[in-house]
């Protein structure tokens, strides 16, 4: 046995362990400025507008606060540059700590940006390794991402979080970091984002509203969705929860007002695809079940007949709201929400791979066949009263 040999590949892997360990890249805590969301804008002059909302330690928690005075928990900064990277830059020669995006949960394009393109911060978000790829990503509606971030909020002593709760709660359109980078990179689909506005300013309890969605087209903002447009829209792409519809069932009488409520409990959605004549032509069908939530009418649904009446009412308001957000897409939009061009891709390669480049045109001309279908399963307690006529 040669010994030597044996000892030089024992001090050869010991001093490459010894390499290894170590804090060489460590980060103290209190070297660090923890940025909870940051808004992008663009100046009157051209310029990009950087706004970070950051975490202050003496704000967590406020009773810690000397002398019992109420410490604000944020520090919000704004600046600007020729790029992101150039406003960051600027940014940092306020801070006497380290920008840190790690903990990051919401990036806000303002409104003029968004339309202006977005390119820049993609590509900053891709290069950035400290990105957070499940923060989410919304779009400012009439106002600036600057103004967002420097609201309040009510709820939650930092706003961020408030924001960030909302879109996590699923009662708005929400999309995460990630997913919206591979949407606006892929010629397949077109991104939406949830749109955030402010509510109450004179009444001295603003508050966030996050009741649109924003369709962006390639990279650029081209409009929003509200109202039933957006809860149909998403109804379609299956996010439901807390999601609630009202119809007209009968006129109005001196008690009632002659209107159902359901709740969404769940839906699917199909897009099927098929060539004619070196044309696509596409059929969306979206199911929902649903249960009832209030019945302010004189009709009895424990009768199968009226319940079928009113899931046909229900399908058919469905219906209309989606022949209007098709309608938008394609000729409003011109952009592809509702991923018929992924569908396209998957079960017809071959035509998309001709198709993909030229989707942008081809799309507003493909014909869409809907079917809606809300079934109705559970019609909760209906109290019997002898004033009410039952039908």
């Amino acid at each position: 046995m040669n010994v030597p040999r044996v000892f030089l590949k024992c001090l050869t892997v010991f001093l490459i362990i010894g390499l290894l360990t170590g804090c060489w890249d460590r980060n103290e805590m209190d070297e660090l400025a923890f940025v909870m969301a940051s808004g992008i804008d663009l100046t009157e002059d051209g310029q990009v507008e950087v706004t970070l909302q950051i975490a202050l330690p003496t704000g967590i928690p406020s009773s810690l606060a000397s002398g019992g005075r109420s410490v604000k928990p944020v520090l919000v900064l704004s600046a600007k540059g020729k790029d992101g990277i150039d406003a960051l830059g600027k940014l940092q020669t306020q801070l006497s700590r380290r920008i840190n995006l790690g903990h990051r949960g919401v990036l806000i394009f303002g409104e003029e940006y968004a339309r202006h393109g977005i390119d820049q911060v993609l590509d900053t978000l891709l290069r950035s390794p400290e990105s957070r790829f499940n923060s989410y990503v919304v779009t400012a509606s009439g106002t600036t991402a600057k103004e967002i971030l420097n609201s309040t909020y009510q709820l939650e002593s930092i706003p961020a979080l408030g924001i960030n709760n909302l879109q996590s709660n699923d009662f708005s359109f929400s999309i995460k970091m990630d997913k919206f980078i591979e949407t606006v990179s892929s010629p397949e689909l077109d991104a939406v984002t949830g749109a955030i506005r402010i509510a109450n300013k004179k009444t001295g309890s603003e508050t966030f509203m996050l009741d649109k969605a924003a369709v962006y087209r390639e990279n650029k903002l081209v409009g929003f969705l509200s109202g039933m447009q957006l809860k149909s829209f998403r109804l379609a792409k299956g996010h439901v929860n807390g999601m609630k519809l009202s119809v007209d069932m009968e006129p109005p009488k001196e008690r009632y007002k002659g209107t159902v409520a359901v709740q969404i409990l769940k839906s699917t959605t199909k897009i099927r695809t098929r060539i004619r004549n070196g044309m696509p032509e596409i059929t969306l069908s979206v199911k929902a079940t649903a249960q009832i939530i209030s019945n302010d009418t004189t009709i009895d649904f424990n009768k199968a007949a009226n319940l079928q009446a009113a899931e046909e009412k229900f399908s058919d308001e469905l219906q209309k709201s989606m022949t209007s957000i098709v309608s938008l897409s394609q000729n409003k939009f011109k952009a592809d929400i509702l991923g018929v061009g992924r569908e396209l891709h998957i079960e017809h390669p071959f035509y998309w791979k001709t198709a993909k480049t030229a989707w942008e045109e081809l799309y507003p001309k493909v014909p869409v066949s809907l079917q809606t279908d809300i079934q109705i399963e559970r019609i909760g307690r209906m109290q019997a009263n002898p004033n009410v006529q039952m039908k």
